[in-house]
């Protein structure tokens, strides 16, 4: 086992509308109120069978998303609350049924024709609801990170030709993408013995969208490909370079031709005037809103903010390294490179260490970042409401690979005669200075707020738990419940992203964890722990002192627990998770103009969509750090990344809120993982 952590409110979403990137990024913007209601915008879209914004489909058309039965709904919302919070279990009950026997039914007739009507019924919803409509800034509340193996690069030429060659391949994806070329991913059908195809349309959008700050909402732009795309954005020293990659006479500039671009930023000398306008994207979206129409005022700054939305994706070249003050290391051996250590890295990625360090370096708002520092750190940053990890972080995982591979270069590259490349000149008026100000005070703020350990677990791997006849995933999952229960002596509302690729235009639901069956489970395996259920003593619970069950009955809560969740899991996938259900009930008596059923506005629900552990699996093609940032206040982050030779966690918190501890929770995540182990091995005996 190994761990390492370091220090570092806010809640974090995670999501596409459609729009079509206009010439004048004036034209079109939407005057809005700060602090008015929310609601969506129209310029989501309808997405009607008829038009949509994705290259049309080579294979048969996917069916469309389900909408899940209400009663069955209804009685899943139970569970969730009888595990979270049974106080509120006879109102709930009373709630429901008048539901069911009121507005509920009209409602889902409702969401059964919207269904007939669109592609997919819950996405643009969806969209707005876990993204577009989040006020909180980009990095560490959305944006997740990838930190890979570092590089050992001997000099910058060297660096600059891994990078020229990367771009070279991102390329190579792009027009494959524009050829709609991409081979159509494909997974087992719910009878386990037939393939069905997945929706890929998410990853043909991952070069072409830009997520437009919003005084209410966010907005997509979905970029042409026949006037965007064929430039990228240099990030260098807080100061941004536009490098064309392609030209109109004579097609893509040269591996070589690009080298030498990056050299002359590169080589290009600090300046310490050099405004930090990037800091602006990290800040709160109706803030950023505001401060980019004051930078629309002028000329100058409207030329560089359409260069940004237009590009193909920013690269970062970070000349900084993040002090090692940031972390604690574990072990010394958990380091990467130098002073680095995966917690470290993983910083890197999320925040660039804040206005002090490589913060402004950035572009947030654009979905493809890569990231490259002196030291040879490589990685990637993603604006979350464009697509999943899946499609992007393979993606990069993928190119590296290619790159990777490609034999050292011997050639001494014949000098280009290429004009440098355009560096950003801002004009900024006393308000956009005191914006600038604003935004690194609360970035930092943010960033030193920030909870990180990394924990790589490696007593076994995934295939003991196959051996068992266990989903490792399900497993996964009841490991954290323990761990939480562990720690904060309850269950709470539990956030894993559920693939439903499997219809047109899918995105995610929410598989839940917290349920009745691992309530009892997690009590059994607690039972006489003095350290566990802490927060239950606060709240007036009785700890219990002596052995209640036997261990061939805490395995048989287990499997219970195990059955229910693997069946959660088979649910959301295939179409009939609870969350895009009851969110889609919800907005559809929004709809109505008519005050919204209390089930809906319940403290109970409230209670259920608070998300004090924030969840995913990202397994990535090597042996990665991806992570991002808890959703709310007083909640955890944890990605889990299943590989061959065991488990890395990614475990964050926040500092501010005093009761939980990124560490704490990864310690005990071992102890969780240990002790499961020798439940299924004891069982056996």
């Amino acid at each position: 086992m190994r761990i390492n952590v370091t220090r570092n409110s806010i809640k974090r979403h995670r999501t596409l509308g459609y729009t079509t990137l206009k010439r004048d990024p004036l034209e079109g913007w939407r005057d809005s109120v700060l602090g008015a209601p929310r609601r969506l915008l129209t310029t989501l879209g309808s997405l009607s069978r008829d038009s949509s914004p994705f290259p049309a489909s080579r294979e048969e058309p996917l069916p469309s998303l389900p909408v899940p039965d209400l009663e069955t709904t209804m009685q899943k919302y139970l569970a969730q609350v009888e595990a979270i919070t049974p106080g509120h279990m006879e109102k709930t009950r009373q709630l429901v049924r008048a539901f069911l026997s009121g507005p509920g039914p009209k409602l889902q007739q409702r969401l059964l024709e919207r269904r007939q009507d669109k592609v997919n019924w819950a996405l643009d919803w969806w969209l707005a609801d876990m993204y577009l409509t989040i006020p909180l800034g980009l990095p560490i509340n959305s944006n997740p990170g990838l930190a890979a193996k570092p590089k050992k690069f001997s000099s910058q030429t060297d660096a600059a030709t891994y990078l020229a060659r990367f771009i070279m391949a991102l390329l190579d994806y792009q027009e494959k993408l524009d050829r709609n070329e991409l081979e159509v991913e494909q997974v087992k059908s719910r009878d386990g013995k037939t393939m069905q195809p997945m929706c890929m349309a998410q990853h043909y959008q991952i070069l072409r969208t830009y997520r437009k700050p919003g005084e209410m909402a966010d907005e997509h732009l979905h970029l042409d490909r026949s006037t965007s795309g064929d430039h990228i954005i240099v990030a260098h020293q807080n100061q941004f370079y536009s490098v064309p990659v392609r030209a109109s006479d004579r097609g893509r500039i040269t591996e070589a031709e690009l080298m030498q671009q990056l050299m002359k930023i590169i080589e290009t000398p600090a300046d310490p005037r050099t405004p930090p306008v990037g800091i602006l994207t990290a800040t709160k979206r109706p803030i950023w809103a505001k401060a980019r129409m004051e930078l629309l005022k002028n000329e100058r700054n409207r030329h560089n903010l359409e260069l940004l939305e237009q590009c193909l994706c920013i690269v970062c070249i970070d000349d900084d390294v993040l002090p090692v003050t940031f972390n604690e290391p574990y072990k010394k051996e958990d380091r990467w490179l130098n002073d680095r250590d995966y917690a470290n890295a993983l910083h890197h990625c999320l925040h660039g260490g804040g206005s002090r360090h490589l913060g402004a370096n950035r572009w947030f708002d654009k979905t493809f970042h890569i990231i490259i520092g002196k030291d040879g750190f490589w990685g990637v940053t993603y604006e979350h409401s464009s697509g999943e990890a899946s499609s992007i972080f393979n993606a990069f995982e993928a190119l590296t690979e290619k790159v990777d591979e490609m034999p050292p270069s011997e050639e001494n590259p014949v000098p280009s005669h290429l004009p440098a490349p355009e560096k950003f000149e801002w004009c900024l008026s006393e308000q956009s200075l005191s914006d600038i100000r604003e935004a690194m005070t609360a970035f930092d703020a943010l960033v030193e707020d920030l909870d990180l350990c990394i924990l790589w677990f490696e007593d076994y791997s995934k295939e003991f738990i196959k051996a068992c006849s266990i989903s490792p995933d399900a497993y996964i999952q009841l490991a954290l419940q323990l761990t939480y229960f562990r720690l904060h002596g309850r269950l709470v509302a539990t956030y894993e992203s559920a693939g439903i690729r499997r219809f047109a235009l899918g995105r995610v639901d929410v598989i839940r964890a917290a349920s009745p069956e691992s309530l009892a489970w997690v009590k059994a395996m607690c039972q006489g722990d003095p350290d566990a259920q802490n927060d239950a003593q606060d709240e007036g619970s009785k700890r219990v002192q002596f052995t209640i069950y036997s261990e061939q009955r805490i395995k048989e809560l287990f499997d219970l627990a195990v059955q229910r969740q693997t069946k959660e899991i088979s649910d959301n996938i295939h179409g009939y998770g609870i969350d895009n259900h009851l969110m889609g009930l919800r907005y559809t008596a929004q709809e109505t103009g008519e005050p919204l059923p209390e089930l809906f506005t319940d403290e109970a629900f409230k209670i259920v969509h608070h998300f004090a552990l924030s969840t995913s699996q990202v397994t990535t093609r090597n042996d990665a750090i991806v992570g991002y940032g808890p959703v709310v206040p007083d909640g955890y982050g944890c990605a889990y990344n299943l590989r061959k030779n065991g488990f890395i966690f990614s475990v964050s918190a926040f500092h501010s809120d005093g009761r939980t501890s990124a560490k704490k929770f990864a310690q005990a995540l071992e102890m969780s993982m240990r002790e499961m182990a020798a439940m299924l091995k004891n069982s056996k005996k």
